[in-house]
């Protein structure tokens, strides 16, 4: 079900740290760290949660885990049934309300960026509404919102460490944080670029369970103020039609042909990501040279698609990440090293497969690569433009 995050405090969600004394958060955030604040609300009001119990799941110890525990007073409690579903529940990345992600095939003038946005899949890469009609264009990210570039609503804090040991201020320990701004709802506030809602998806659980959560805390610093937010339920959007779906594949199709002056009897077609994907690459060795087939190779082995689909062109960008399992036992709770590929990336496809076969494929998918129930790998139909 569709969910909105209303903010009563600012929150931040940690990306990569640059320098050790300022701290950026993101802005969106991703599926496990709703799940990780569901998992804090629910063993913080547990009655039998024990914080040194260690559980076995997966064949892995485990601490500070959300389960049913079946004990006398478990069938009164309100959080009953998301605590004996949390395992199964799904969560989505989380996005401004309103806001759309610009894919990495767009690119925007580099002299006027208010002549907009063109596709270099189905465009030429320069600006036509400079004068002489081929402005110089750059590659462009982030959102967009009502057809313009947005923004999410950020404020500067400066804190001072404090000794854990004395208690008072650490010498020379300032450090700054950049925390997403909470949601306005002042009455005097008219401008919805203000206002920053979050709306993203929940799965698995009735809508009067969710209404049960008050008081959701979210991200870093929570216990200082940070990340306060309320849950409020929204309809449902209607299913795209699958008939729509195809002629839009099918225009795709021959916008693309005609603007790269291809003439086979292929059909192409593009996915883009709109959530970050956590992607199993086998890597060559660093000082062995990989050729572009070979590159395409390791694509369609870490996506895991069928035969069917060839790739044509990747536009991706990507990182290592490691984070932190705080579920871990021991002290080392750092995760194994994963590639993360940003959403927006976008993957060009070639098949012989006709689209009614494509749509009906795709319509099983449910996105590329690990940890899918908290939103990583989600992908859409990339039609061209945004």
């Amino acid at each position: 079900m569709k969910v909105k995050l209303a903010f009563t405090a600012p929150f931040i969600v940690g990306g990569i740290k640059q320098v050790s004394n300022y701290i950026e958060s993101i802005d969106y955030i991703p599926g496990n760290v709703v799940r990780a604040a569901f998992a804090r609300y629910i063993l913080s009001r547990c009655a039998y949660h024990d914080p040194d119990e260690i559980i076995e799941v997966d064949n892995l110890p485990r601490k500070n885990w959300v389960y049913f525990k079946d004990e006398p007073g478990c069938n009164e409690c309100r959080l009953k049934n998301i605590c004996q579903k949390f395992s199964d529940m799904e969560f989505s990345f989380f996005y401004p309300e309103g806001a759309e992600i610009i894919p990495m095939t767009m690119m925007i003038c580099k002299m006027n960026p208010q002549h907009g946005l063109i596709d270099r899949l189905i465009e030429k890469p320069e600006c036509t509404k400079c004068e002489g009609g081929k402005g110089r264009v750059e590659s462009v990210s982030g959102y967009l919102k009502e057809g313009e570039r947005y923004s999410v609503v950020k404020s500067f804090v400066t804190k001072t460490a404090i000794d854990s040991y004395t208690g008072t201020a650490k010498d020379g320990s300032l450090y700054s944080l950049v925390a997403v701004s909470a949601t306005v709802t002042s009455e005097d506030s008219n401008s919805d670029s203000d206002k920053n809602v979050f709306i993203g998806e929940i799965k698995g659980v009735q809508e009067q369970d969710l209404l049960s959560i008050d008081d959701l805390r979210i991200g870093k610093y929570t216990s200082v103020g940070f990340g306060r937010c309320n849950i409020l339920l929204q309809p449902e959007e209607e299913i795209t039609d699958r008939k729509q779906i195809v002629e839009r594949l099918q225009h795709f199709n021959r916008l693309y042909k005609e603007h790269n002056d291809i003439d086979d009897d292929n059909n192409y077609f593009a996915i883009k990501f709109v959530s970050d994907a956590r992607l199993d690459f086998e890597m060559p060795d660093a000082n062995e040279y990989v050729t572009t087939d070979e590159y395409k190779k390791m694509w369609s082995k870490a996506l895991g698609l069928s035969s069917e689909f060839e790739i044509e062109r990747v536009y991706a960008e990507s990182f290592n990440f490691r984070g932190y399992d705080t579920s871990k036992v021991g002290e080392d709770k750092r995760e194994e090293p994963i590639h993360i590929v940003e959403k927006g990336s976008v993957i060009l496809y070639k098949t012989q497969l006709d689209f009614e076969r494509i749509a009906d494929y795709f319509s099983s998918v449910k996105g590329f690569g690990l940890d899918l129930k908290d939103g990583f790998g989600h992908i859409d139909y990339h039609f061209g433009g945004v």
